[in-house]
């Protein structure tokens, strides 16, 4: 599995390209509409607990049948 560092999208705003990789995942964070959990990662670290706002462009989630 290859997940490219894209960066993200604020507006026209883009962010972080080659250096941060972010993805949506399903998942509301807890009650809060504008929020989901998502992963991000660079070349140190993984996130698999981040929460952003769904107005940022992030990658889409991984979908397996």
């Amino acid at each position: 599995m290859f997940l490219p560092a894209a960066g993200n999208r604020n507006g026209t705003f883009v962010d972080d390209v080659g250096d941060y990789g972010y993805y949506w995942s399903s998942t509301a964070y807890y009650d809060l509409d504008d929020f989901v959990w998502s992963v991000s990662f660079n070349d140190d670290h993984v996130n698999p607990g981040y929460a952003n706002v769904r107005f940022y462009g992030q990658s889409v989630r991984l979908v397996c049948e």
